[in-house]
């Protein structure tokens, strides 16, 4: 795992120890930062069930404005600050210890971009998308992206968002949302 492009192309991170992590693939990181393109530019990304972080740290070394990194699991967490370079980026990003419902529940951050990218065997999007239908939590202009596997059904609509494109990588589904 490495940061693909931006200040810190090259920068090998870290992932958590043990099975519960399945980290994005560098093939669809890179895919997804292709789609984004220069959109990414001093905008705000929420990186939820951020794992190692090597999501939202392109993010960040693509200049990405501010990236709020959310997991619930303490080992992640730990190995999110150790792949964070130390003074770089002071000021862009903000670590929350919780689970992804609670800080999008009590939330007044509004985000360009959510990245969405839970264990794809638990029910975790279920539980969160029915949370993003009032829209409050996304820019007006922002998109949901969720990474799932190919044969996850997702639904056409979520509240005011709705189906934009699929992009399929293997196994790997990234499907993007966005307003009416």
């Amino acid at each position: 795992m490495r940061i693909i492009a931006g200040t810190m192309k090259g920068r090998k991170l870290i992932a958590p120890p043990g099975l519960d992590v399945r980290p994005t693939s560098d093939k669809v990181k890179g895919a997804l930062y292709n789609i984004l393109s220069d959109r990414i530019t001093m905008a705000s990304f929420l990186d939820l069930y951020a794992g190692s972080g090597s999501v939202g740290i392109e993010a960040l070394s693509r200049g990405a404005g501010h990236v709020v990194f959310v997991d619930q699991n303490r080992k992640h967490l730990r190995t999110l600050q150790k792949n964070i370079p130390k003074n770089s980026f002071e000021g862009h990003y903000q670590i929350i210890a919780k689970s992804a419902s609670d800080f999008i529940r009590r939330t007044k951050q509004s985000f360009d971009f959510i990245f969405i990218d839970p264990p794809y065997t638990s029910d975790e999007v279920e539980k969160i998308l029915p949370r993003l239908k009032q829209g409050d939590i996304i820019a007006e202009d922002g998109e949901v992206i969720i990474e799932h596997h190919h044969k996850k059904s997702l639904p056409e609509k979520i509240g005011i968002f709705l189906l934009i494109k699929k992009y399929k990588y293997g196994e790997t589904l990234l499907s993007f949302y966005g307003r009416k």
